[in-house]
C-alpha cells in the first residue's frame, strides 16, 4: 500500500497566545499606575509654581488693543464719549491693574496702589513718580466700580469699564487681580497674578530703569 499523504495542519499558535497574555494583562494592571504617576508629576510642578508669575502667553508681545468706554462719576457710569485704547499709551511705561468691586483680594492691594500714586518711592527707592496705572474693572456693573473707587480711592489714571468680559478673554485673565506692565513699545514685559506686593514693585523699579537705559 502507498503512503496516503498526510493532510497539513496550521502551526499551533496557543504557545504564543499563552505568552502574550500575561503580557497583556501586566499592561493592564500597570497604567493605572502610570497615569497616576503622570499625574502627580503635573501636581507636583504646579505647587512649585509661583502663582504670581505665571507665565503668559503674550509676554514680549503687544498689548491687545481695544477701545474701552471709560468710568465717569459725573456720569454715574460710563463716559458718553470718552474712551481708552492701549495704543494711546505708547510712548511711556505703564502698568494694567485689572480689578473688581466684588474682588476681596483687590481691597488687599488697594492701598499699595494708593500709595504708588502719592509717594512710590516709599515702596521702592528706584521707582520715579508719573508711572501712569490704568485700572480695568473687570466683568463689573460701572456703577459698582465706581462706589468702590469711591469707598476705597481711586489711584487711577485712567479707569475702563470692561463689563463683558472680553478684553479680559485677550489678555488672558483669568483671576482677579492680575496686573500687566507695559514698556514704552506697549509691549507685555511682566504679569502679576493676585495681589500685588513689594516683589512686583521691585519688578517694576527693573522695567523702568530697563527702559531708561534702552531710550539712553
Amino acid at each position: 500500500m502507498q503512503n496516503q499523504p498526510q493532510p497539513q495542519t496550521e502551526p499551533s499558535t496557543q504557545p504564543t497566545q499563552q505568552t502574550a497574555a500575561p503580557k497583556k494583562r501586566a499592561f493592564t494592571l500597570f497604567l493605572p499606575l502610570l497615569v497616576l504617576v503622570l499625574l502627580a508629576g503635573f501636581l507636583l510642578r504646579g505647587l512649585w509654581l509661583d502663582p504670581k508669575k505665571l507665565p503668559s502667553a503674550l509676554i514680549g508681545r503687544n498689548i491687545p488693543s481695544l477701545t474701552l468706554p471709560t468710568l465717569s462719576a459725573q456720569h454715574a457710569g460710563v463716559h458718553p464719549t470718552i474712551t481708552f485704547n492701549a495704543a494711546q499709551m505708547h510712548g511711556k511705561p505703564w502698568v494694567l491693574n485689572v480689578f473688581a468691586s466684588w474682588c476681596a483680594a483687590c481691597v488687599v492691594e488697594h492701598p499699595l496702589w494708593l500709595q504708588f500714586q502719592q509717594a512710590p518711592e516709599q515702596l521702592n527707592p528706584q521707582l520715579p513718580k508719573g508711572i501712569p496705572v490704568v485700572g480695568l474693572a473687570y466683568k463689573d456693573k460701572p456703577e459698582q466700580s465706581l462706589a468702590w473707587l469711591a469707598q476705597y480711592g481711586n489711584p487711577y489714571a485712567i479707569a475702563t469699564a470692561d463689563m463683558a468680559g472680553q478684553y479680559g478673554i485677550e489678555l488672558g485673565v483669568y483671576g482677579v487681580p492680575e496686573t500687566f506692565i507695559m514698556n514704552a513699545n506697549n509691549q507685555i514685559v511682566y504679569k502679576h497674578v493676585g495681589p500685588v506686593d513689594e516683589a512686583f514693585f521691585a519688578e517694576l523699579a527693573k522695567h523702568i530703569r530697563n527702559a531708561v537705559a534702552f531710550r539712553m
